[in-house]
């Protein structure tokens, strides 16, 4: 179990890595990101509040939604990536 979870993770991060290596340009500061799009988020119903998180390995700068009442109408208008950043 333990093999294949690495052989998982080994062939998802070569194709990040894969990825970011083919990119044309270097993705933009990840603040700039929020900075020009925390307005459009915070328009959508039931969110108040978006900052700079990390997903759950700790590492990987991601954008964060707080909303005041987690409904899936409202999960499904959320982007799922913005500018590159999950």
């Amino acid at each position: 179990m333990k093999t294949w979870r690495l052989c998982v993770g080994v062939i998802v991060a070569l194709g990040f890595v894969q990825l970011m290596a083919e990119s044309p340009s270097p993705r933009r500061d990840i603040n700039a990101v929020l900075a020009a799009h925390d307005r459009q988020l915070l328009e959508l119903p039931d969110v108040v509040g978006v900052y700079v998180g990390v997903l759950a390995d700790g590492k990987m700068p991601c954008l964060k939604v707080m909303l005041a009442r987690p409904t899936p109408e409202t999960e499904r208008k959320l982007p799922r990536e913005i500018e590159g950043y999950p």
